[in-house]
């Protein structure tokens, strides 16, 4: 029996929505190495007002070293996720909420990650990435 469009449609946005869960896992959780599998090599991680470039995986996944690092965090969390499909290409965002310490000063932070997919063979990866709505609260 072939899938319907919708059932379709619901398989990959838990499909991507999981692989965002891995990936911040993986960060945050300091299994850093783990996150090359999920970015493409041509990577870029935008800054966010959005002036500002980092581009290729291992350049990418080093912000990500840095900061943890840097950081020690008691709380992370994701909410409100919206996926958006277009053929090889997907779009997720969802806002977060994070609370670290950097050199005994405590951050609170909130803000959108947006996501951009795109489907190589049988797996997505992240070719885009940038922060939007940053405050700190």
């Amino acid at each position: 029996m072939e899938q319907t469009d919708n059932s379709r449609q619901t398989e990959q946005y838990r499909e991507l929505w999981a692989r965002v869960q891995e990936i911040n896992a993986c960060w945050y959780q300091g299994r850093p190495a783990e996150l090359s599998a999920y970015f493409h090599p041509n990577v870029v991680f935008n800054s966010p007002d959005l002036k500002h470039q980092i581009t290729g995986k291992e350049n990418c996944i080093q912000t990500y070293i840095d900061f943890m690092q840097n950081s020690n965090i008691s709380h992370y969390v994701e909410s409100n996720p919206i996926v958006q499909l277009f053929e090889k290409t997907a779009v997720v965002t969802y806002d977060f909420e994070m609370e670290y310490e950097q050199k005994g000063k405590t951050f609170r932070e909130a803000g959108t990650d947006i996501l951009v997919f795109e489907k190589e063979e049988d797996s997505w990866k992240v070719i885009w990435r940038a922060l939007s709505n940053l405050k700190d609260i």
